[in-house]
Parts: structure tokens; sequence; C-alpha cells
């Protein structure tokens, strides 16, 4: 009863700790108690509604609640909820392995899967090291990743980090990764996708050039293709993309693609990497793939695995107690369906173009938003960075006068981005358009 008597609001300050907050930012910006979701909107314990510009941290694709995923969650809970997967395994784990790797880029042969992005990274990188380890290569004990990278927040994922926001406090705890420069396009267009942008820059040939120098010790690149998404939306380029892969595949180094963000539509194709046509030898998948659960794979090159046969000691050790647990494997495989068997792909170019045209709108009506870009479903503004107030917390600022607005927006400092489910309609994207510029003019006034 006495619980009763207390906010929610107060019995979350006194026991949680949030991801991603400062303890005073709860003051100036306390957590909103969500009751339900649908579609494109949360809706707060007082009846009021948010847009959910960002997917949730980019997650829901399909929106919330829908009704296919939802009756594919109730029917599998009630049927088999879990078991472990080492020695058992169940439909919805073969099933869904079997459509991601029909539909991803050629030349994969294996699912792994784990529970979160972090998860999925650090298995594609034990993977790498492990087999060339076992194949007579023990030099190969390095990673490299691209400057302004974001790959997860585990320690072997974190020391793949090219932010120093993420990577810095724990620098003592992490191994050390060859860094290679990348290009940044920030007046990308959709239409940008689908050519060779980045190949010829100063950033690819230093990048070739250093995988080339550190060869015979690097076991594996990492690369987020197209968007360092965490990285302020910086878009790279598929050109410059096909050329690192390239380079790493002919010196025997293997390429994890990390599409946890990008994957499932976000850059206008299921797959970010088929833009370039690669495939990859890790293709690490997350948030989309389950869309409100949590669930990752990593997609394995064909014939990897051979490395790992004969003595037990050659085995993978590696496991995670919810390994493909029924549930979620349930609801990917609803959203699989719905990309495969509905006209949601097909759709994305008109969606992309709708979008496109708010995103003028928006950059034509604030002088202060210096640049803006645009991949598949993914837009991004950079605000003047000279206008950040005194206190530095100029993301903050614009995410409070959005949440004010009824949307939810979460800048990344000076970058204002767009990333929201892929059926968001036209008088939503009309929304978040008209609350972009308000919540810029009133952040800056």
């Amino acid at each position: 009863m006495a619980n009763r008597l207390v906010s929610l609001r107060d019995r979350d300050r006194a026991h949680l700790w949030h991801p991603a907050t400062h303890f005073a930012d709860l003051d100036r910006l306390p957590p909103i108690a969500i009751e339900r979701a649908l579609g494109c909107w949360l809706y707060d314990e007082s009846g009021g509604r948010l847009l959910d510009a960002i997917a949730s941290w980019w997650t829901c694709v399909h929106g919330h609640g829908h009704p296919a995923i939802v009756a594919a969650i109730r029917a599998q809970s009630e049927h088999l909820d879990h078991v472990m997967f080492a020695g058992f395994t169940h439909a919805p784990a073969v099933e869904l392995a079997e459509s991601l790797l029909e539909l991803a880029p050629p030349g994969l042969g294996k699912v792994f899967f784990a529970d979160c992005g972090s998860a999925a990274v650090e298995v594609a990188l034990k993977l790498s090291y492990q087999r060339h380890q076992q194949i007579g290569e023990p030099r190969r004990r390095r990673f490299a990743t691209l400057r302004n990278s974001y790959h997860g927040e585990t320690l072997g994922a974190l020391a793949l980090c090219g932010s120093g926001p993420y990577r810095d406090s724990f620098a003592p705890l992490l191994f050390d990764a060859l860094e290679l420069p990348a290009p940044a396009f920030p007046a990308h267009r959709p239409e940008d996708s689908d050519g060779d942008l980045g190949a010829d820059t100063p950033e690819a040939d230093a990048a070739v050039a250093l995988l080339e120098q550190h060869a015979a010790e690097l076991s594996a690149v990492v690369i987020e293709p197209l968007v360092q998404c965490a990285g302020r939306m910086t878009m790279t380029g598929t050109g410059f993309y096909r050329r690192l892969a390239g380079a790493a595949h002919g010196l025997g180094i293997d390429v994890i693609a990390d599409e946890i963000a990008v994957g499932f539509g976000r850059t206008g194709r299921l797959f970010a990497s088929s833009w370039a046509g690669v495939t990859p030898d890790f293709l690490c998948l997350s948030k989309g793939l389950a869309g409100v659960l949590p669930l990752a794979a990593v997609l394995i090159r064909a014939g990897f695995e051979d490395a790992f046969t004969g003595a037990p000691s050659r085995s993978f050790l590696h496991s995670h107690t919810f390994t493909a647990n029924p549930i979620t494997c349930a609801a990917a495989l609803a959203g699989l369906r719905l990309f495969r068997d509905g006209d949601l792909l097909a759709r994305l170019p008109e969606r992309v173009a709708a979008m496109a045209t708010r995103r003028e709108a928006v950059t034509a009506a604030c002088p202060a938003i210096v640049q803006q870009r645009q991949i598949g479903m993914i837009s991004a503004f950079q605000v003047d960075p000279s206008r950040t107030p005194a206190d530095g917390r100029l993301g903050l600022r614009l995410r409070a006068a959005a949440l004010e607005r009824g949307v939810l927006l979460r800048p990344l400092h000076d970058t204002i981005y767009w990333l929201p489910p892929l059926v968001i309609d036209d008088a939503e994207l009309d929304v978040l358009a008209d609350v972009t510029i308000a919540a810029v003019h009133a952040a800056l006034a």
C-alpha cells in the first residue's frame, strides 16, 4: 500500500540507475513513466503521448506493438518459453538462422546467437582470434577499428571504440586496437549510397596503407558499414567500406561488419553491406533483429568452422544463458516475415523521399543548422557548435525542448538525428519536422 502513495518517478529515483544518464540530469529531466506503446507512439501514465523518433534506441523497425510480432510472442510463450541451447535445439532458432542466411549477403553459412549487440561483437572478435591461432597464424592477435567508431560497452567492444568519451575512463583495461582514419560526408544524400563515395579519399588511402603495414599482426578489422551511428551519425561512404573490406580480405584480415544499428532497412536496404556488394566474414546483428526483445546474431562466413574441428580443445567455448531463446527468436521471425512477405522494403524509397522533404524543410527553417545529411531512413542535423551553451549541454536542452512538444529525440551533443520506425507515416513525419524546428529555436533562445 505504501508504494501506491509514492509516485513511480520517486520510486525509480530511489532504486534505479539509468544508462547513459548523469544523476544531476534527473533533476533537470526526470524519467517519463511510459505505460504502453503502439506504432510510432509512446503513451505515458498521465495520458500524454510521445512520437518515438529514435525507435527507442534504434530497435523497433516495425513500430511498437505490431500485431504479428505480438501474436508470435504470445504463441511461443505458451508453447516453449526457454531451453538451454547447449545440447538442445528448437524450431524458432533453426528457422530464424535459415531465414537470416537466405536474406543476407551470399557466402555466409553459420549463425551464432547472443543476447545484445556488444555480445555479438565479442563473439566475432573471439572467433576471429581463435581461428587464426588454430590455423598457425599466432602473430594475428590485434584488431583494427575506425576513428569515431562505437561497437558497444563490454570491454572487448569498448576497446574498439574510436570515441574518447566512451573509452577513455577504462583505457587501462582495454586491448590496444589499431585506429584507422575514415572519411565523413556531412552533406550525404540517399542517392549517394549506390555508388563509390569515399573510395578515392585521403582517409581511404591512409586506412589501406595502415592495414598493409600491420597485416601480419591483424586478426580482423571492425567496421560500421556506411554510418557511424553513435559517432554523431557520421556517414563514411559506400565506396570506403567496399575498398577497406576488399583490402582486408586481400591481406588475410577478417572483416567484422557491425550492422547492429544499420541493419534491417535503416539504410534503405535490408543490410547495409549489400550497398557495397560486400560479404563480411562476420555480420553482427541486433536491435532491429527482434525489435522489442533482446537478441543478437553473428552470421559467419561459410567454411569458417573448419578450423574448429578436431580435438575438443579446438572448440569455441563461449556461451550465453539465453542463447537463441525461443520467444525472442519467434519475435525476430515475425519481423523477418514482415520484410519478406510484406511491401515494407518496396515502400522504403517513397518513405526515404518523404523524410528528405521534411529534412530540407527543417534546414530551411533553422539557420542554426549548419549541416544536414541522410542515408535511407536516417537523417542528421548538426547545430552550429558555436551556439553551445556555457554548461556544454546543448544535447540535453534540445532533448528537453522536443519532449515538451511531444517528440522523443536524443541528440548526440550538437547533432540531432531522426531514426524512427520504418513505418512512420507522412503525418507523423510532419509532427517530427515541426517539433524539431521548434525545439532548435527554443533550445537556442
